[in-house]
């Protein structure tokens, strides 16, 4: 497929789908990272401001999911650009992952987060949908939130997942998704061994997803849950740079950036810029 010419930014500020008590400082992150973003490129995903229903199934504040994620749907429809994601939690990446697919059946994702995001609606202690995304991503979460064009497991990489319950670890056995752990030295071997999964898997575009929550808390601290032992952001840029030079990129999302404060937004949101100038870094924009 052609290399997609110039991006474009959804700026999608949802929290609905989140499991933290804070969710709303979701909002307060993507108003930052809003006039960081080129007017001429950027676009507001109308998220509902209410918390929404569950309309009778597991997944939290459905009704408002829906609604966000099919606004986002509307805006990607007939577009072929870049298209990068940011400034809500982790569901707010479905419309973007399910266009990838739709572009490009050879589509490779890297799932840069703590955790899997692999949660079954019918069992998740907390019914927020951000710990079910790529359930849904995958097709086999609730038929509400599924996507039309389901991703193949076997063109997932989950990168920096440190936080795996036993559900997540049985369905990762089960669909034969591969994982890429966070490096315990400088990072270039684990940017190379994602870079050779993409040319194994005959990747032809690619699509990435970050949950900042991958980040080491040393080094970031704006998430709701940080998790120890993750990437620093010199680790995880040279995996996006590699992976980026390696395989077009296609469509991203930076999620879960969440400060509690003025001072944590103004010292976190240039690592959030940090993370979107890798993504553009391999010639798409």
């Amino acid at each position: 497929m052609p290399e997609p010419s110039k991006p474009i930014f959804l700026l999608m500020p949802e929290w609905q789908g989140s499991a933290s008590s804070r969710a709303m400082f979701l909002t307060d992150g993507a108003a930052v990272l809003r006039e960081d973003l080129p007017p001429s490129a950027r676009i507001d995903v109308q998220v509902p401001a209410h918390a929404g229903d569950a309309l009778g199934t597991p997944v939290a504040r459905l009704s408002s999911l829906l609604a966000a994620r099919d606004a986002a749907r509307e805006i990607l429809a007939g577009r072929d650009e870049l298209a990068i994601t940011l400034g809500g939690d982790c569901a707010s990446t479905l419309a973007g992952i399910e266009r990838a697919v739709a572009l490009d059946p050879g589509v490779a994702v890297l799932w840069c987060d703590a955790q899997p995001d692999l949660q079954h609606p019918g069992t998740s202690p907390s019914g927020a949908a951000s710990g079910m995304t790529l359930r849904h991503a995958l097709g086999a979460g609730s038929d509400d939130l599924n996507a039309a064009t389901p991703v193949d497991p076997a063109r997932v990489l989950l990168v920096g997942a440190r936080e795996v319950d036993q559900e997540e670890a049985e369905a990762i056995a089960a669909l034969g998704i591969r994982s890429e752990p966070a490096p315990a030295g400088d990072g270039s071997d684990t940017a190379e061994r994602v870079a050779a999964w993409l040319a194994e898997v005959q990747a032809t575009s690619l699509y990435i997803h970050i949950d900042l929550d991958v980040l080491d808390p040393a080094d970031f601290s704006s998430v709701h849950a940080a998790v120890p032992f993750g990437f620093s952001v010199a680790e995880l840029t040279g995996v996006l740079r590699a992976a980026v030079a390696t395989t077009a990129l296609t469509g991203a999302a930076i999620c879960e950036f969440a400060p509690a404060d003025a001072s944590m937004a103004a010292e976190d949101a240039p690592t959030v810029l940090r993370i979107l100038a890798a993504l553009l870094s391999g010639g798409a924009a």
